[in-house]
C-alpha cells in the first residue's frame, strides 16, 4: 500500500511548521530540496546514499479534517538515515531538512488504534 507524501492542500502556520512537510525539486524526486541541502551539508551524496527509511505519519487535525471515527490519513516519504540511537530508533533527515528521531519501524510515532492494522502489513 502506498500513501501520498503530504496532504493535497497544506495549511501552513508560520509559527508552527511541521518537519514532516517538504517540497521536491521535481515531482519524481525521492528527497525534498531541504533534505538534499541537509545531506550535502553533512557530506552525504544524495545520489548514492543507500541508507534510508520510508517514514509514515498520520495527519494532524491542524492540517486537515476527516470524519470522526475514521482512521486518520497516513502519509509516507523517504528519509536518509544518519544513525541509530542506543534504543534502536533512527535519526533521519526529515522533509524539512531537520534531524528527527523516528521509531525503528519507520513511524514518526505509534499510529492510532484505527491504523494499528498497518503495522502488520508487509508492504506498508
Amino acid at each position: 500500500m502506498t500513501f501520498p507524501r503530504q496532504p493535497a492542500q497544506l495549511v501552513i502556520t508560520p509559527s508552527n511548521q511541521s518537519p514532516w512537510v517538504g517540497w521536491p525539486n521535481s515531482p519524481g524526486d525521492r528527497f525534498t530540496r531541504a533534505q538534499v541541502s541537509a545531506m550535502k551539508r553533512n557530506g552525504i551524496d544524495p545520489e548514492t546514499h543507500a541508507v534510508f527509511v520510508t517514514v509514515f505519519r498520520e495527519a494532524t487535525t491542524r492540517e486537515m479534517y476527516w470524519p470522526r471515527g475514521d482512521a486518520p490519513p497516513v502519509f509516507q516519504f523517504d528519509c536518509p538515515v544518519l544513525s541509530t540511537t542506543s534504543d534502536g530508533r533512527l535519526r533521519v533527515i526529515a522533509p524539512s531538512g531537520d534531524v528527527k528521531i523516528v521509531l525503528r519501524n519507520g513511524w514518526v510515532k505509534e499510529p492510532s488504534y484505527l491504523n494499528q492494522h498497518l503495522l502488520d502489513r508487509k508492504d506498508a
